[in-house]
């Protein structure tokens, strides 16, 4: 679908639409020096910059004569290139659009972290990763002298794939997960607890006093 601009922007940029390349996507920054009867930014993203598509919004000030500062991370950033823009939106129902930029990312992204356990555990720790594509993931567990302890691989497909690691054999205290994809790479830090830890009783017993003592 084609939009046409419905009006004049109602609101003064600061700092033109801006992109950064970040090893985790692209962030995209702008600023407003003056804004009237606005209620969001549309971002829109385009790979021949023609055919724009909505990604996201971020809500407006509404109405302002102060600098407000806004950004948007885009984390789907496996095209070879990228184009952006705003769709300024109006309570009013207009609408209109910032200047086109050009973004060539640096860095491709395969995968994201979409859900995980808690990073303490006695036994198991489960983590959810959301793949941009189908893939070879490898994934290693080190302690912390650097040591790996365990390593396997996987073949992830786009979307959800669940990794489940068993730390029952482990050693209590700090590991590091890393999942690498390609050169991509991510990194969590767990903490495997004795057995015994998650039943002892985390607030003062009421029943007892000072000394320990009923």
């Amino acid at each position: 679908m084609v939009l046409s601009q419905t009006g004049l922007a109602k609101c003064i940029y600061e700092q033109n639409l801006k992109g950064e390349n970040l090893p985790i996507g692209t962030m995209l920054t702008w600023s407003t020096a003056q804004e009237e009867n606005t209620t969001s930014f549309v971002i829109e993203k385009s790979e021949d910059g023609t055919a724009f598509a909505e990604i996201g919004s971020v809500k407006s000030a509404g109405d302002s004569d102060e600098i407000r500062e806004y950004n948007f991370l885009d984390v789907m950033t496996n095209e070879a290139r990228a184009f952006y823009r705003l769709r300024q939106l109006d309570a009013d129902g207009t609408f209109s659009f910032s200047d086109v930029i050009l973004i060539m990312p640096e860095y491709q992204n395969n995968f994201m972290v979409a859900r995980m356990s808690a990073v303490a555990t006695k036994d198991f720790f489960e983590v959810t990763i959301d793949a941009f594509q189908d893939g070879d993931l490898r994934y290693f567990l080190s302690n912390w002298k650097g040591e790996v302890v365990y390593e396997n691989e996987m073949i992830v497909i786009s979307g959800l794939n669940d990794i489940s690691l068993d730390l029952t054999d482990q050693r209590d205290g700090i590991y590091k997960l890393t999942l690498q994809m390609d050169k991509e790479e991510e990194t969590l830090v767990l903490k495997k607890i004795p057995d015994d830890i998650s039943s002892k009783p985390n607030v003062a017993s009421k029943n007892k006093g000072l000394n320990g003592k009923n």
